[in-house]
This record gives structure tokens, sequence and C-alpha cells, in this order.
């Protein structure tokens, strides 16, 4: 079966609307495989500034497993969730996930034992915290290009005091965005995550330093690392194939 081309068969897709302890409504959608389930679960979590997804959902969710994506508060200029750029921080998208994963796994589709975490970029980050925070709700994680250099914002992008307010890419941030992310302990978040981990970034990174994915290396205690060769952040482009099979098999194992 040609896994990447016109495919003849179309999944189920719903809306599903949460609600974060802001009392903020969050919008995101659902690819269901064919039948009643009840289906392995990834959530997916987007990066810095766009709501784009990392991951085949469709592909995935014709192999038999349901995925989740949706939009942080404040995430994107296109976000449908409400909440704006300026409130917005690891820890707010850590909680929006948080309500992400309590609405799930409550749906009738789900099989509350094989839910996954996956994140790309900033979306990788706020995924090992939510991992850390609810290791008994999910079974490992896959995180691609984590933006763990966020810990380090004021010094690796501005060399210098981070303003009250300020544009960054396509974004207006506050100084919150980086005092949440700095002060956070995210070494022990990694060290305490005991299920398995598949962890990917590219060779040619231009926004997140290679160090980064080896500090979590060290850090993780069952962490499978992968160095995509001549490939930069956006790390799927070009590895489109080899990331949906080993996240197949990592969840349909």
């Amino acid at each position: 079966m040609k896994l990447f081309g016109n495919n003849q068969r179309r999944n189920q897709t719903r809306t599903i609307w949460c609600q974060n302890n802001r009392g903020q409504k969050i919008y995101g959608k659902v690819h269901l495989p064919q039948g009643d389930g009840p289906f392995p679960l990834v959530i997916f979590s987007h990066g810095y500034g766009y709501n784009s997804s990392f991951i085949e959902a469709d592909l995935l969710a014709q192999a038999g497993i349901a995925v989740y994506e949706f939009d942080f508060c404040g995430g994107s200029p296109w976000s449908r969730s409400q909440g704006k750029s300026t409130e917005m921080s690891v820890l707010t998208e850590a909680d929006d996930l948080e309500a992400v994963l309590d609405e799930l796994k409550g749906q009738a589709f789900v099989d509350p034992q094989r839910i996954f975490l996956s994140g790309g970029s900033q979306g990788g980050f706020v995924s090992i915290i939510v991992g850390a925070r609810r290791q008994a709700d999910i079974q490992g994680m896959i995180l691609y290009c984590p933006a763990l250099v966020i810990q380090d914002f004021e010094e690796v992008y501005l060399q210098g005091r981070m303003p009250e307010k300020m544009k960054f890419g396509n974004m207006t941030i506050s100084r919150k965005y980086y005092t949440d992310a700095h002060e956070y302990d995210l070494q022990k978040a990694m060290v305490s995550f005991d299920k398995p981990v598949l962890y990917y970034q590219g060779d040619q990174d231009e926004m997140v330093p290679l160090r980064y994915a080896y500090y979590a290396q060290e850090s993780f205690p069952k962490m499978e690392l992968t160095i995509l060769k001549n490939t930069r952040h956006m790390c799927n482009y070009g590895n489109e194939e080899r990331l949906f099979a080993d996240m197949k098999d990592f969840v349909l194992l």
C-alpha cells in the first residue's frame, strides 16, 4: 500500500471543544478511525506561532489511531481558541493541554490505557511538562525538535534583559513567556518521566541547538533519540514516511 499519495478511504473528523482552568475555550479536531473504538489516542501539541501539525493525522487514523489536534490559547495568530499571545507561556499551554487530556480521556472512542502525547517545537516542551504531571494517564511521548531553548530565551535571542512586551516572530509576547519557562524545573520533569519517549531533532536545526537533544537524552530514563540527517527545525519535512511508521509502531506495539 502506498502511504503518501491519493487515499481512497475517508476518516471521520469531529470538532471537540475543551475549556481550560482560566475559563477559556480551546478548539480542537479529532481524526477517527473507521468503527466505534475504543482506539489508542495521540494528542498533538503545535509549536510557537503556528497551528500546523508535524504528524500525518489522516494516515494514523487509517492505521487505527485516533489523533486530536488543537489550538493553544494565544498560541498563534490563527488560533481558534480564546486567549492572547501576551498571556501565553509554556505553563499556560500546559494547563491547556491538561484540559484537553481531561476531556479526551473520557470520550467513548478513546482507550484510556493507550493515550500518548506528541508535540513539535514549543508543543514538545509543553508535552514534557504535562507528561511529568500526568504520567499515570499516558503511555509515552513522541517529541519533534522540542524547543527546550525557550528556557534560555533571554540569553540566546536577546543578549540581555527581556522587556515587558516584545514582538517575536509573528506574535507579541510578554516577559511571562520567558519567566515561566526559565523558572520551570525541566530536568526534574524529564528525570521523573519513566515511560518511553521517542525524540527527533534535525542535525541542521536552526532554532534549537543539538546540545538540547543530548541534554534530554541524559535526563529521560527511557528515551530513544533520532538525529535526522540534513534536516532543519521543521523536522517532519522530507521525513514524513519515517516519522509516520515510527509513531504507528510505537503506539500500536
